[in-house]
């Protein structure tokens, strides 16, 4: 399965991807002394992307990653590629957050690059965080499989099952979890087909419906990314499960280079 980037992407070294590092932190915190912390998250990186461009970078903004696999398509766009291999990857938030890591984390696998930064223009100072790993494509393919738990109920959660392995084959473990959750949709016929509203009861009857992606009548399905507490994920899926008219859930869970299918019945 092609995954095709705008551009170009050039692996850098540790010290070469510091250097541009530092020249574009040090654009950000004057960005930020000159303008202050309230424009749009476009406007910082525009100004940014300019700074960078004055100084002989060049520069390309929502750069475009694409994945393609028999007809699923999924798009990505990074904020800012510098020198086709330093991804910048800016917010306007009141703090970074473990979503904002993973974001990017994103595109740094998809990129087959080792390192990105991540800048926050909301807080009172320049929120500076560098992402990093030491995987490649090669390495996040070599994926566990933990099934002890599966009870395949029908021909959809085979399905399941089996697009799970496709896609981790092509694509390895550690890339955004819905991903993988809309590739399984795509499969099964689309949203159209498989998203579909369940109620939810109380002790004292329904208290409305909430929208569930189903791989029968019967049995939902739940894709996540739980590595320090999958028990904990567990639990709540269970909770869940227990005040619908569904038997089951077939639930995905995506620890690293482990992945689990694991069948939570009432």
């Amino acid at each position: 399965m092609p995954i095709l980037t705008a551009s170009p992407i050039t692996t850098f070294d540790q010290e070469a991807f510091h250097a541009v590092d530092r020249i574009a932190t040090g654009c950000a915190f004057d960005i930020h002394n000159e303008m202050g912390r309230y424009l749009d998250e476009r406007l910082y990186q525009a100004e940014l992307a300019a700074r960078l461009e004055d100084r002989g970078h060049a520069v390309i903004r929502e750069m475009k990653i694409t994945l393609i696999l028999d007809g699923f398509i999924r798009d990505y766009y990074v904020d800012i590629l510098v020198d086709r291999g330093v991804i910048i990857e800016t917010k306007a938030a009141e703090s970074l957050n473990a979503s904002h890591r993973a974001q990017v984390l994103n595109y740094v696998y998809l990129c087959e690059l080792h390192h990105a930064t991540l800048l926050n223009f909301r807080s009172e100072r320049v929120q500076h965080e560098f992402v990093s790993t030491q995987l490649t494509s090669a390495l996040r393919r070599q994926v566990s499989w933990e099934l002890d738990e599966w009870r395949p109920l029908s021909t959809g959660c085979e399905t399941l099952h089996n697009t799970m392995q496709r896609v981790l084959a092509d694509w390895g473990s550690g890339l955004d979890p819905t991903l993988y959750r809309d590739a399984v949709t795509y499969f099964l016929g689309g949203e159209g087909s498989v998203v579909r509203h369940v109620e939810v009861a109380s002790t004292r009857g329904v208290i409305g419906t909430q929208k569930v992606r189903h791989l029968a009548d019967d049995i939902a399905f739940s894709v996540t990314a739980s590595v320090h507490r999958p028990h904990v994920v567990r639990e709540h899926h269970h909770r869940f499960l227990r005040h619908t008219s569904l038997r089951a859930i077939q639930w995905v869970n995506l620890n690293r280079q482990t992945v689990s299918i694991q069948t939570i019945q009432k």
